[in-house]
């Protein structure tokens, strides 16, 4: 194929794809714009009462999602991190059929841990928490998977090193390892902070007595896409994921494409 011809299809890829992906947030943005009285709409969605049948305002809504994909995102990264470390430097009797067990939970969509993960929380007594909505969602094998690549490409020389200078290794991960994996961590922090936003499931089965525990996102899923309301609510709840992806592009390339070897 001639490259000008290649370099053209590569373009008509990339525009189709931008199509489909920004089709459907335009039709929304159209279809709002289009409603009939819009502005009282509005008025309500950001009023301090109740929207959409539930008792909470849409600000506690904001406050329960931000704190959940801040939540899951801090402590996916954390604990992916301090796997990967110990998979990569600690000579782990078994750490092969261990980190074989991270990979299999990624073949196993959140959806199908609900039941067990309810009847874990329930016994907990966390239900209707804000721990019991972020703790049983923070175990990624994804994470542990990049992080594990990562740290491979570290010269172990350099551990060893460092604790024959008497390093312990929290030293060696706070002052070696934190440093050098600070694009890998701001990238799948976006990862992650996405993938706590857009929680609908769990949010909603775990609040079974309190409704000031619903997110944004399960506001959505509750109003359907004809209601005015629940079109703006949508379109809001855009708006968080989107803009730490584009604040974190570049992170992600860099943290991303370090980690494939």
């Amino acid at each position: 194929m001639p490259r000008s011809l290649a370099k053209v299809t590569d373009h008509l890829i990339l525009i189709l794809g931008c199509v489909v992906m920004v089709g459907p947030v335009a039709l929304l943005v159209v279809d709002l714009l289009s409603a009939p009285n819009l502005w009282p709409q509005f008025q309500t969605l950001f009023g301090a009462d109740g929207v959409l049948g539930y008792d909470v305002s849409l600000w506690r809504m904001l406050g329960n999602s931000v704190l959940l994909a801040l939540g899951v995102a801090t402590l996916a990264c954390t604990l992916s991190l301090l796997a990967g470390f110990a998979l990569v430097f600690f000579p782990l009797p078994g750490r092969d059929w261990i980190f074989g067990l991270m990979l299999l939970a990624m073949f196993f969509p959140i959806e199908t841990r609900i039941l067990p993960s309810f009847a874990v929380v329930h016994q907990l007594g966390l239900l209707n928490s804000h721990a019991g909505m972020v703790l049983p969602i923070v175990a990624s094998g994804f994470g542990v998977l990049v992080f594990r690549q990562f740290l491979r490409q570290v010269p172990k020389e350099l551990i060893e090193a460092a604790r024959l200078d008497g390093a312990h290794p929290i030293r060696c991960l706070r002052d070696i390892i934190l440093p050098i994996s600070a694009p890998m961590i701001a990238a799948l922090f976006a990862i992650f902070f996405v993938l706590g936003w857009n929680q609908y499931v769990w949010p909603l089965m775990l609040s079974t007595t309190r409704q000031d525990m619903v997110t944004v996102v399960s506001g959505v899923v509750r109003a359907g896409p004809d209601a005015v309301q629940g079109q703006a609510l949508a379109l809001l709840a855009m708006l968080p994921p989107g803009l730490v992806i584009l604040l974190s592009q570049r992170w992600l390339m860099r943290g991303l494409t370090s980690g494939i070897h």
